[in-house]
């Protein structure tokens, strides 16, 4: 049956970043929903608020007597939670959340943005252009806000594309290196990958793995791949139609010079032997990168790039890609999803562009004990540009399990000694909100880095 011949759905961890995408496509598919979830806020905690849906704060609460379908993610048990195992008993048609927005992902023109690192800002990118320039897109991105859309799914049935952010991640994480890959179910007409790197060593074996779950992924796309220049040597079927983006000059779409200060980035760029001036308001290289990859998706559905140089001027990022929250004391505040290595390293060069005199400190929240241990060393490097680095405790989010034979205390002990960098384990939100308000100075720069709950730390300064 398919999905939206549904009215009333449930939703099992609701305020996660992709279940609140897909509550918002099926609002807009004049669909009921309601759902469950932890008490605490979430990033998408202002969406919902808006959308005014019921959430259900115990996992083993009834379900409301009118549900026809639920949709559950990794998070929370998947499958074993008690609410999913409830309506499997009463015959209920249970559907994970990759499958349910890949059923309306495949309904139209596809395009997936897939990558360790950038996925969702190159999506957040061309959701931005398509909309500006009024082709009304269906998307879903996993991020809490997209400032200036003011949401992350949107569904309209007579949109020609949809764009998601296709994340390769698995359904039933409990099932290990047999597990099924979120983007597996996607059938893209065109499929862009930002970075091909080791993550997710709880479900991926090594790089190797990675490497091949990626490529699998790829053989599904009708049309064209977009990759990072640097990445071609990592495809291993070479009959898919490929394009390129990067620094190299032999890339489809190539940077030829990058300038970055605080407010604007300014770079210019070659694309079918023209050259254009692209101008950003966010920082960073890896940015322009995340733009030069959307720019070449959209030609490829016969977009001016001009037009979309011009349309990404007016891009804000989206919730939690270096956000400014704000000012206090004299002290600059912002914030960052970042948390596989090369992303924290990213942003710290990002942040040197843009505060090249300023003290910077740098607070990171790493998430998940596996990916903290299997890229431990990768970890210590990617902080080398930092003046002081603060850590709370390792997020291990629901999936894991405490391990302590890895601890930020380590991470931050290694960082000091190959660095001399000062480097401190606080422990907990409150103790780091603690230490800004009696330790940093007016003319600091503070930046939030993790994909825990690290971004808290915010409210209570």
């Amino acid at each position: 049956m398919s999905l939206l011949n549904f009215n009333n759905f449930y939703l099992v961890g609701i305020k996660g970043v992709a279940m609140t995408s897909m509550a918002q496509l099926l609002i807009d598919a004049n669909k009921k929903v309601s759902g469950s979830d932890l008490k605490e806020e979430f990033v998408t905690q202002e969406i919902l608020n808006k959308l005014k849906i019921d959430i259900d704060t115990d996992f083993n609460t009834l379900l409301p007597e009118k549900t026809e379908c639920v949709i559950y993610t990794a998070a929370h048990q998947a499958k074993h939670n008690p609410q999913v195992k409830k309506a499997i008993d009463k015959n209920i048609p249970v559907i994970s959340q990759a499958e349910a927005v890949a059923e309306l992902f495949n309904s139209k023109q596809g395009i997936a943005v897939c990558g360790v690192g950038g996925k969702s800002t190159v999506s957040a990118m061309i959701a931005w252009i398509l909309e500006k320039l009024g082709h009304q897109p269906s998307f879903s991105i996993g991020v809490g806000n997209i400032p200036g859309l003011n949401k992350t799914g949107q569904w309209n049935n007579q949109s020609k594309y949809f764009v998601i952010e296709a994340d390769e991640y698995v359904i039933n994480p409990e099932r290990g290196i047999n597990a099924t890959a979120r983007f597996s179910f996607l059938k893209p007409n065109l499929t862009i990958c930002t970075n091909l790197k080791f993550d997710h060593p709880d479900v991926y074996r090594d790089f190797k793995h990675t490497q091949q779950v990626f490529n699998n992924f790829f053989t599904q796309t009708t049309g064209k791949l977009i990759i990072n220049y640097q990445d071609l040597n990592k495809l291993i079927d070479q009959t898919i139609p490929i394009l390129s983006f990067g620094e190299d000059s032999k890339a489809d779409i190539c940077l030829k010079n990058y300038q970055s200060q605080r407010g604007e980035t300014t770079t210019k760029l070659k694309y079918l032997n023209q050259n254009y001036q692209l101008k950003l308001k966010i920082p960073g290289k890896y940015n322009v990168m995340n733009a030069l990859a959307a720019i070449l998706a959209v030609t490829q559905i016969k977009i001016d790039p001009q037009q979309a140089i011009d349309a990404l001027y007016t891009f804000h990022s989206t919730k939690r890609r270096f956000e400014y929250v704000g000012e206090k004391n004299g002290v600059k505040y912002y914030d960052d999803y970042a948390h596989h290595p090369h992303e924290v390293k990213a942003v710290i060069t990002a942040l040197n562009d843009w505060y090249p005199h300023q003290r910077k400190i740098i607070a990171f929240q790493s998430h998940t004990y596996s990916r903290t241990k299997k890229l431990f060393n990768d970890f210590i490097n990617a902080f080398q540009k930092a003046d002081e680095v603060l850590m709370i405790d390792i997020f291990s989010s629901a999936r894991e399990s405490v391990d302590l034979l890895v601890t930020s205390t380590k991470l931050c002990k290694a960082i000091e000694t190959k660095y001399k960098i000062p480097s401190h384990n606080l422990k907990t939100i409150k103790n780091l909100a603690k230490y800004c308000k009696d330790k940093l100075e007016a003319g600091d720069v503070i930046i939030t880095i993790g994909a825990g709950d690290i971004y808290q730390v915010h409210e209570l300064i």
